[in-house]
């Protein structure tokens, strides 16, 4: 019989720790800033975030470093005069007529328009994207917005 409660015990253990790791691993969501975000697809053609809290002064590229950071995605590129440019998202380059297109459903904030449906649109479970007006590093957090990393093959 106290082997038997030894069991239970250890049992009872061991389902708190799975319990704890399931919870902490369920917690997607990445501090950047005062900002809050999560990576909701990432695989070799796209990447899609949604800031759940937003902080102006950080930026999609502020966001994406954290990210590479906690191994939730790669990333890299180059700074240009439309701010900084992707040139590779987990492990993929851009070469010859193919990219990686930015998208966001960020419109217009403070009299500046982030984004142009006109250039473009990615569908996103029911959520349109429109193409980025600016790099990564010129798109701000902010709070409910998603940003779209698209590889596009022209």
């Amino acid at each position: 019989m106290k082997q038997f409660k030894g069991l239970i015990a250890a049992a009872a253990a061991s389902a708190v720790l799975v319990c704890g790791a399931l919870f902490s691993a369920c917690a997607q969501d990445s501090s950047i800033g005062a900002a809050k975000a999560e990576v909701l697809a990432s695989d070799t053609g796209h990447v899609v975030i949604e800031v759940t809290e937003g902080d102006t002064s950080k930026s999609l590229y502020d966001a994406l470093t954290v990210f590479q950071e906690e191994e939730k995605l790669t990333f890299s590129g180059s700074e240009s005069e439309y701010g900084y440019y992707i040139t590779s998202v987990n492990g993929v380059e851009a070469a010859g007529d193919s990219y990686w297109a930015v998208y966001t459903t960020l419109g217009t904030l403070d009299g500046t328009s982030y984004s142009d449906a006109q250039w473009g649109t990615y569908e996103y479970e029911g959520k349109t994207l429109a193409s980025a007006s600016y790099g990564v590093s010129g798109l701000p957090l902010v709070a409910g917005e998603y940003y779209a990393l698209v590889w596009t093959a022209m």
